[in-house]
């Protein structure tokens, strides 16, 4: 029964991880001009609640549930993220032709 547990919270330690790559990520769509900024904003606040989420569940288990729900508005960057690559990039831009 140990090593289930610690199977547990080996994936609340990898979710930290998970959620600290949205950093840079959402920092580079911030300072992009191809993806809106407000992508950006949604995914380094998506990074928060994933360490969030983690660090809690690891540190006061007794509260997950209420953190949880408290983080769950904040938790649709990502999927915003790959829903407008789905969409936008699916749309062909138009080439300017350079009058041949």
């Amino acid at each position: 029964m140990l090593f289930v547990n610690l199977h547990g919270h080996g994936f609340d330690v990898a979710a930290i991880f998970l959620g600290l790559w949205l950093l840079p990520l959402g920092l580079l769509v911030y300072r992009s001009g191809f993806l809106p900024r407000t992508l950006g904003v949604l995914l380094i606040a998506n990074c928060f609640t994933y360490v969030v989420n983690s660090l809690t569940s690891l540190v006061l288990p007794q509260y997950e549930d209420i953190v949880s729900r408290w983080m769950r508005p904040f938790e649709f960057g990502e999927l915003l993220f790959m829903f407008w690559l789905l969409i936008m990039g699916a749309i062909p831009k138009q080439v300017v032709d350079s009058g041949s």
